[in-house]
């Protein structure tokens, strides 16, 4: 099990985006974040798990962008036609 963890974790880490990119991409700033861990911006931006906080969100982001294209591709797949969802 810990070898599947492994290659997960390299997979997720090759593939995500930076933190800088996922703001652009979302149009989020650091008081959007802060809020998210419950901290205010002040905190989040001293903290000393800052970056941790920032790799868990690309990590997510990156894990909920793929579910969503797989199932978009499964949905495709059992219509014969790819839906106009945005």
């Amino acid at each position: 099990m810990e070898n599947i963890h492994g290659a997960i974790t390299a997979h997720l880490k090759s593939k995500a985006m930076t933190i800088n990119e996922l703001k652009k991409e979302l149009g989020l700033t650091n008081t959007d974040i802060a809020g998210f861990f419950g901290l205010s911006p002040l905190v989040y931006a001293n903290s000393s798990a800052k970056a941790r906080y920032e790799a868990a969100l690309c990590n997510f982001y990156a894990a909920v962008k793929s579910k969503a294209r797989n199932w978009q591709g499964e949905k495709e797949n059992k219509t014969g036609e790819p839906d106009n969802v945005d």
